[in-house]
């Protein structure tokens, strides 16, 4: 087996993806029917779309910039990494409860949400941030460029 590591461009499109998928799963009020009629909750595998789709974009940005970047940088460091994208307080706050959420896979639970109204909020606005952060996208990047 050969390895051979993503072009930021096809990692942009992957990070597209997972942000859609989040998208789609939050304007079905982040719910599915199963095949046995049974309602499956999908906030948090939404927070996990996202938190990969911007782990991706910002990993293609450094790239993009000849930056290197290990494998395993977490979003939080990703983001000290992009300073120069000027995220604002606010944004940065939302991206370090973006990652407590997504801590659930170290098997910690942060207890975030009092109920799963101000969790599929905090999802649409996480949504928001990453549509801005497309439009930071360096020029190069953007698919009318290529």
């Amino acid at each position: 087996m050969d390895k051979q590591f993503i072009p930021a461009i096809d990692m942009l499109k992957i990070a597209a993806q997972h942000a859609y998928c989040a998208d789609y799963l939050l304007r079905q009020n982040a719910q599915v029917l199963t095949d046995h009629n049974m309602t499956v909750d999908t906030l948090l595998p939404a927070t996990t779309l996202l938190y990969m789709a911007f782990e991706l974009t910002l990993k293609a940005y450094l790239l993009h910039e000849d930056r290197q970047i290990r494998h395993y940088k977490n979003l939080l460091e990703l983001v000290e990494l992009s300073s120069y994208l000027g995220f604002s307080l606010q944004e940065i706050q939302l991206l370090n409860t973006l990652s407590r959420q997504h801590a659930f896979r170290k098997g910690v639970d942060y207890f975030l949400w009092p109920d799963r109204q101000k969790m599929q909020v905090f999802c649409e606005q996480v949504l928001i941030l990453y549509a801005r952060l497309q439009d930071m996208m360096p020029l190069e990047l953007q698919s009318d460029y290529q």
